[in-house]
C-alpha cells in the first residue's frame, strides 16, 4: 500500500517531504517475506524500519551503475548503508564480496 504518513522525527529527513510528509509503502511478511525480515532487522538494529528506495539518479551525473560507486556516494554523503537485493551493507562493516 502506498499512502502519505506525516514524518514524527527529523531523523527520518532523507525521505521526507519540505512539508514534512513522507510517501510510504507498507509491507508484510504475505506480501514480501524477505523485505518484511529485512526491514524487522533493520528496525532492531536502528530503531527505524525504514528503507529509502531511490534510484539514485543525479543532474549532471547519471545512476550509479556500479557497487563501488555506491560505496563511495553512501560515504560521501553520510549515508548509514545500502541494500541490494536482500543484503544490507552498513558504513561500518565490510562489503561481502557476493554483492
Amino acid at each position: 500500500m502506498l499512502c502519505t504518513q506525516l514524518a514524527s522525527t527529523n531523523a527520518l529527513a532523507a525521505v521526507t517531504h519540505v512539508n514534512e510528509t513522507a510517501r510510504i509503502q507498507t509491507v508484510s511478511s504475505a506480501s514480501n517475506s524477505q523485505l518484511h525480515r529485512l526491514l524487522l532487522a533493520f528496525k532492531a538494529r536502528t530503531g527505524y524500519g525504514v528503507l529509502c528506495n531511490t534510484s539514485l539518479n543525479f543532474n549532471g551525473r547519471g545512476f550509479i551503475n556500479t557497487i563501488a560507486d555506491l560505496s563511495a556516494y553512501t560515504t560521501k554523503h553520510n549515508l548509514d548503508g545500502f541494500v541490494i537485493e536482500v543484503k544490507f551493507a552498513c558504513r561500518s562493516t565490510a562489503l561481502e564480496p557476493e554483492l
